[in-house]
C-alpha cells in the first residue's frame, strides 16, 4: 500500500513540477518577472492543483473538499515550496551566479548550447528545490492532512 501510494505521489509530483516549471520559465523569460516573485506565481498555482489531484489521485480522500482542509494543504505546501524552494532556488541560482564560466562549461559539455547559464542556473536550484521540498510535503499529507480517521500514526509506519 506504501509504495503504491508513494508511486502514485510521484506521478502527481512530476505533472506538477512539469506544471510548475513552465509557469516559472514562462513568467521569467517571457514575461520578465524577478526569479523569487515569479515562483511564488508558479508555485502558488501549482500548490492549487496539487490540491486536488492529491485529495482525489494520491490518497484517494473520501471525504468532500473543504476549505479548511485546503488551507491547510496550502499551509504545509506554502512551507515546502514557497519557503524551502524559494530558498533553494536563492540560494543554487547565487551561487551558480558567481561561477557563470563553469556553468557555461557545463551546459557546453551536455551539448545545451542554447541554454543560458540564467536558464540553467534557474531550472537547476528548481528541481533540487522540488526534491527537498517533496519530502517535506509527501509526510505531512501523508501523516497529517490525508490522514484516514481510523489510520493511527503506528499504522502508517508499518506500511
Amino acid at each position: 500500500m506504501w509504495d503504491v501510494k508513494l508511486t502514485r505521489f510521484a506521478s502527481v509530483g512530476v505533472f506538477n513540477t512539469l506544471f510548475d516549471i513552465s509557469i516559472l520559465n514562462t513568467l521569467v523569460f517571457f514575461v520578465h518577472a524577478p526569479i523569487v516573485a515569479a515562483n511564488l506565481v508558479s508555485a502558488s498555482l501549482s500548490m492549487t492543483v496539487s490540491y486536488f489531484l492529491n485529495h482525489r489521485i494520491v490518497f484517494r480522500s473520501k471525504e468532500t473538499h473543504s476549505f479548511k482542509r485546503f488551507i491547510h494543504f496550502f499551509a504545509v505546501t506554502g512551507i515546502g515550496i514557497l519557503g524551502i524552494q524559494s530558498l533553494v532556488i536563492y540560494s543554487v541560482t547565487h551561487f551558480l551566479g558567481h561561477h557563470e564560466a563553469g556553468v557555461t562549461n557545463i551546459i557546453h559539455s551536455l551539448h545545451l548550447g542554447s541554454l543560458s547559464a540564467k536558464a540553467f542556473d534557474l531550472n537547476v536550484g528548481k528541481i533540487l528545490a522540488v526534491g527537498t521540498a517533496m519530502t517535506w510535503n509527501f509526510m505531512i499529507y501523508h501523516f497529517v492532512i490525508f490522514r484516514k480517521a481510523d489510520e493511527t500514526l503506528d499504522e502508517d509506519v508499518l506500511l
